[in-house]
């Protein structure tokens, strides 16, 4: 005998119903408190053309932790909103596969709407844990 969503289920590619799935397991486990190491999407291409670009000069040295080369007076280097500094081809291939920071995870914004609420929710969850800390502080002291 079938279930329901084999009988009403419109055909769907395999390969899409499994990223479906894996995305409503990641809300999920976000949702109690579960850490799920799932493959972060790409950072949107909106967001690193965004990227502010920070020149190098002569009296510089800035080092690319990506590729590890030294950077020459002229070479553009990306910056991210978390003030790190990276070659504008390695970054860019970077965030082509996840969208954090190398060095400290910081995230980009992406293109996948459920990846998005979910951030929205750790972040709020963060905020909301930080006036609960702030106002035990407030009691205690």
């Amino acid at each position: 005998m079938t279930d329901y969503f084999d009988e009403h289920a419109p055909d769907a590619d395999p390969m899409e119903q499994e990223l479906q799935n894996l995305r409503r397991l990641r809300v999920l486990a976000a949702l109690n408190g579960l850490e799920v190491d799932l493959d972060a999407p790409s950072a949107s291409k909106a967001a690193i053309e965004k990227l502010p670009v920070h020149v190098i000069t002569k009296d510089e040295q800035v080092e690319c932790p990506i590729c590890k080369m030294e950077g020459e007076e002229g070479e553009s280097y990306k910056v991210l909103p978390c003030k790190h500094e990276f070659h504008d081809a390695c970054v860019k291939i970077w965030l082509s596969k996840t969208n954090s920071c190398p060095m400290c995870r910081f995230e980009l914004e992406t293109d996948d709407p459920e990846y998005e609420e979910l951030r929205r929710y750790r972040a709020e969850e963060r905020q909301r844990q930080e006036r609960v800390d702030q106002l035990l502080d407030s009691m205690f002291t």
